[in-house]
């Protein structure tokens, strides 16, 4: 008999987020004292249990009565990724794909919140990023088949939109760290594994067609995949795997954009902040015996709402992700592979913006504005404000490739892989922004909730009448092109940017007849990673009243209200509604005329006879590139003995890297000299004799514009260790694992780009007028950091973990804000500069707990054997940041580590059909240590829900509907209590597809 258990994910619940946060929470604090946590097995172990299952194979092939029970579907990858868990040499936790196209979630990186420790951020809905227990995005490594996944616009940082999870076979997240890893990731790394053609033992097809609807959106997105083995003999196959779609999303955006102080509304007695210079001063009137009487004052300001705007973007995508592998068994022991990747998103980005430009005391009407107890502006009403309708219409395409071979040769106790490896990314963003603008608009009444939303309406806002301040008959009207009486502006940005790595590595294993070494590995490996990227910039701007120069006749011409009035006209569409379908709690817009690109841009180079293309436009200075080269060799030993009766396993190794980088950017060096008469006299000042201040030279021949390169190495050497210890053999391991591991320096801060000023004047020694420079730092050594994770795990049964882990992790040197270095040899010539750059400042320390419990009711007796689930919970913090509060002096969380977070997961499968709810939760996070009002930025705290059901039609076709956010979470933004920054909704997803497999 055989027995096919098939898959399920995620479904529907109607509660609300906070009251499922409030419980799970709970559920969550009850159930802590269960922890334990991974811990992993070598690869002798995992070899030996590979021919036992072999072996057992042979046998049940022997007798024709035995029973086969095939697991799939959801609880053979819950198996698959707790045996992956096993098996590790350092502390990793898996995910396994259930079967063909039926990875769990969306896209990779949406699957990997699901683990511990790990924490996605979302983009228009999607998942985009991770962090690895509080590491950024750009600190971690990706790889995809052992092959760097790569990032774009000079950040290392993966988008996993760009990988389909149909794609995928198994994603595993190494949080440890062994010798014999490509160094990289000092959060952790990333390995995302893909299938084999020899994976299969006969031909194989499988295609999938799905309909995907969104709330915000009126037309479906669709996506397919076709997955095809083709078997030419037992050693040789071919697969193919290709995933395409048309992905449209979208986000409607209610933004205060950020807080300022503009000025002390509410002339309370009471600071708003205490400025540490002025902290002995308490009363205002004071301030002006002090050495700064505005900076003093300033700490009465209130904050203020700097602009409050609307939002409706929209991406219309055309993504497709393919994967070609061929595998050739040459010999028993010789075998040979050799694979191209491909990812496109072609986007088509429509971004709709209406803003309220409020963003100083000159625009707001003192007497209108009302603060609340904390200081904040709860009402106001405009006084000179302006209004500016603003479209911005881009092409932006990405594409990633990977092409890799390699191969594997093994005989007796020997066994060398080699791998050759090429990944590029690629970026090009075609901008147009169009804009028009209403100057002076008065009588904007704008009041915020009790969260900080803001609610008002444009059209009763007037053009004051400077002959009667009472006369409010010039009303402006948010869809009349005659109320936009001040600029129309076409700004062309385009912009693009490539990165790339070659990488070529040789790894050697040797199994020892020893009883206490079980393996030896040694290895090289070298890379070369390149960057560069280019950015250009274009301009028509037509102020009414001012003139211009008609490039035709070479006239004097003046842009008239008239002109103004033309170019509108005909040239908006209406928007959609605004918030459409979710209840935001304050009133909007709705929707409105908003400015239509194409048209207006035909219609504004046609009246300036100005058609300037791509193609006419030069590079703008600002631009850099970067080589970062490396070498690497390693070596490392497996171990096992046996203390006290019990299992001591585990690897002991060490990593040597070397690191050479070159910055190649824009340089300007001014040079200064003293002013002299006719004769090269020096000037003096008649009354002091003093040489007078220098000026600039701009034709010394020490003057510099142009291109430079500046070199710099590093080297690092990465002990590890990881040890496990059987308390209770083949179910209950403790871990311990202890490494050394480095992230280099992100791409953007390695920039040469400086601006430096050189002092050739006689007043030098008098002024001590010190060269200077404002730039890049291609000397910043990479963030380095010491970790330490402990961890008890516990297998009850095969399908069964209750686990818990603490780690540590010391980065010993953080790149901080830019700051002056003396003296300082910057272009490695022998000149010393006084330079303002980012440099590596002495660290941060990261701690933290996991706990996770999964399991399969396995043994309960029908129908209930068909219930699992998983529950993890993180709780990170952070010392010694370096960040602090601008206005409070208190010290700042780590960037992008939420304190706490955690998943839940149920599920119930049957032969015949499976549901799946998922429910993740992360609380607030710092993305902005400072905004114009000085106070930090943060996330809020949200919890996604997502659900699926499969059914199984026949045993190779199924058919499924999915949702994403059900419970209607929105992304949002504060910078404190009642200062909402931003407020994004994305609306709810629901898909509908088939598969069929033959």
């Amino acid at each position: 008999m055989e027995r096919n258990i098939t898959t399920a994910t995620q479904g529907t619940l109607s509660t609300s987020r906070k009251l499922i946060a409030t419980s799970i929470s709970t559920i969550l604090l009850t159930g802590a004292c269960f922890a334990s946590a991974p811990v992993w097995a070598q690869e002798s172990n995992q070899t030996a249990k590979q021919e036992q299952t072999a072996e057992a194979k042979d046998k049940d092939a022997e007798g024709d009565d035995t029973e086969v029970i095939e697991v799939k579907g959801i609880r053979f990858s819950q198996r698959s990724a707790l045996d992956r868990k096993k098996m590790a040499g350092t502390i990793t936790d898996s995910l396994v794909a259930e079967d063909i196209g039926m990875f769990p979630d969306k896209n990779v990186g949406e699957a990997l919140q699901r683990i511990p420790g790990v924490q996605l951020d979302r983009d228009f809905g999607e998942g985009q990023g991770i962090s690895i227990r509080g590491v950024e995005p750009g600190l971690l490594r990706v790889e995809v088949n052992n092959v760097s996944a790569q990032g774009f616009g000079g950040s290392r940082a993966v988008d996993f939109r760009d990988m389909a999870a149909e794609l995928v076979k198994s994603v595993d997240v190494i949080k440890g760290s062994e010798a014999r890893l490509t160094e990289g990731g000092i959060g952790g790394t990333v390995q995302v594994n893909t299938r084999r053609p020899n994976e299969f033992e006969e031909n194989f097809l499988s295609v999938n067609a799905e309909g995907q609807f969104n709330d915000l959106i009126d037309d479906p997105s669709n996506k397919w995949n076709a997955t095809g083995v083709y078997k030419y003999n037992d050693d040789l196959g071919v697969l193919v795997n290709v995933t395409g779609s048309t992905k449209n999303t979208m986000i409607h955006a209610l933004r205060n954009t950020e807080w300022a102080r503009f000025a002390d509304y509410d002339n309370s007695p009471e600071k708003t902040f205490e400025d540490a210079d002025f902290a002995n001063v308490t009363d205002k009137a004071a301030c002006a015996d002090t050495a700064d009487q505005g900076a003093c004052e300033q700490q009465w300001f209130d904050f203020s709402p700097r602009l409050p705007r609307y939002g409706i973007w929209s991406r219309e995508e055309d993504r497709l992700s393919a994967n070609v592998v061929v595998q050739y068994r040459l010999t028993d022991n010789l075998q040979t592979h050799a694979s191209y990747t491909h990812n496109t998103r072609d986007k088509h980005a429509l971004d709709l913006n209406l803003h309220l430009e409020s963003q100083s005391a000159a625009r707001i009407d003192p007497d209108s504005v009302i603060v609340d107890d904390r200081h904040n502006v709860t009402y106001f009403e405009t006084r000179a404000a302006t209004v500016t309708n603003r479209t911005l219409e881009f092409g932006w395409d990405q594409t990633t490739e990977m092409y890799e071979t390699g191969f594997e040769y093994s005989k007796d106790a020997w066994r060398v892989e080699g791998q050759v490896a090429y990944s590029r990314a690629e970026q090009d963003i075609d901008s147009r922004d169009t804009h028009i603008t209403a100057n002076g608009v008065a009588g904007v009444q704008v009041d915020l909730d009790s969260r900080g939303a803001p609610e008002w309406d444009f059209n009763t806002g007037y053009f004051p009448n400077p002959d009667d301040p009472t006369d409010t008959s010039d009303g402006f009207d948010v869809n009349d092109p005659a109320s936009y009486r001040s600029r129309s502006r076409y700004k062309y940005a385009p912009g693009l940017d490539e990165s790339d790595e070659g990488m070529a590595k040789l790894d050697l294993t040797y199994i020892p007849d020893s009883d206490f070494l079980t393996l030896i590995r040694a290895g090289v490996q070298v890379r070369n990673q390149g960057f560069e990227n280019a950015s250009f910039q274009y301009n028509i701007i037509r102020d009414v009243g001012s003139t211009y120069e008609n490039p035709e006749t070479g006239e004097t011409m003046e842009w008239t209200m008239e002109d103004q009035i033309a170019l509108i006209t005909g040239n908006t569409f209406q928007s959609p509604d605004l918030f459409d379908g979710y209840s935001l709690g304050v009133d909007t817009i709705g929707n409105y005329q908003a400015v239509d690109t194409y048209p207006f841009i035909d219609a504004i180079q046609a009246v300036s006879n100005d058609f300037t293309s791509r193609q006419d436009l030069d590079v703008r200075t600002g631009n850099y590139d970067v080589q970062v080269d490396t070498q690497a060799i390693y070596l490392q030993t497996n171990f096992e003995t046996y203390i006290g009766g019990m299992r001591l396993w585990g690897n002991v190794g060490a990593r040597y890297v070397e690191t050479q980088t070159a910055s190649n950017g824009d340089v300007f060096e001014r040079i200064i000299v003293d002013q002299v008469d006719e004769d090269g006299n020096v000037l003096t000042d008649p009354v002091t004799g003093e040489p007078l201040p220098g000026i600039e030279d701009t034709d010394h021949p020490d003057t510099f514009n142009g291109r430079k390169t500046v070199e710099e190495e590093y080297n690092d050497f990465l002990p590890s260790l990881n040890v496990n210890l059987a308390l209770i053999e083949d179910e209950l391991v403790l871990y311990f694992g202890t490494a050394k591991v480095m992230s280099r320096p992100k791409i953007n801060d390695l920039n040469v780009n400086a601006r430096c000023t050189i002092y050739r004047t006689s007043r030098n020694e008098l002024d001590d007028l010190r060269d200077i420079c404002t730039a890049g730092n291609p000397a910043l050594e990479p963030y380095r950091a010491k970790q330490f994770d402990v961890a008890l795990n516990w297998y009850p049964n095969e399908d069964t973990i209750i686990a818990g882990a603490y780690f540590v992790k010391d980065i010993n040197s953080w790149v901080i804000d830019p700051t002056t270095r003396f003296d300082v040899d910057f272009f490695n010539d022998g000149r010393l500069f006084d330079v303002r750059q980012k440099i590596n400042g002495s660290g941060v320390t990261t701690k933290g707990f996991e706990l996770q419990a999964s399991t399969i009711f396995s043994w309960l007796p029908e129908p209930f054997d068909g219930f699992g689930g998983a529950v993890n919970f993180t709780h990170m913090t952070a010392d010694d940041v370096g960040l602090f509060n601008q206005l409070t002096g208190n010290e700042l969380p780590f960037p992008s580590q939420s304190e706490n977070s955690y998943n839940v997961t149920a599920f119930y499968e049957t032969d015949t059909w499976s549901f799946r709810v998922a429910y993740n939760y992360r609380d607030e996070y710092l993305i902005n240590p400072a905004d114009r009002s000085g106070n930090p930025v943060f996330v809020d705290d949200s919890g996604y829900m997502d659900a699926k059901f499969i059914y199984n039609i026949t045993e190779d076709f199924r058919a499924y509907v999915d949702g994403r956010n059900l419970t209607g979470e929105v992304k949002s933004y504060n910078a404190g209590p009642r200062r909402l920054s931003d407020l994004q909704w994305s609306g709810r997803e629901y898909s509908v597809g088939v598969i069929y497999q033959f």
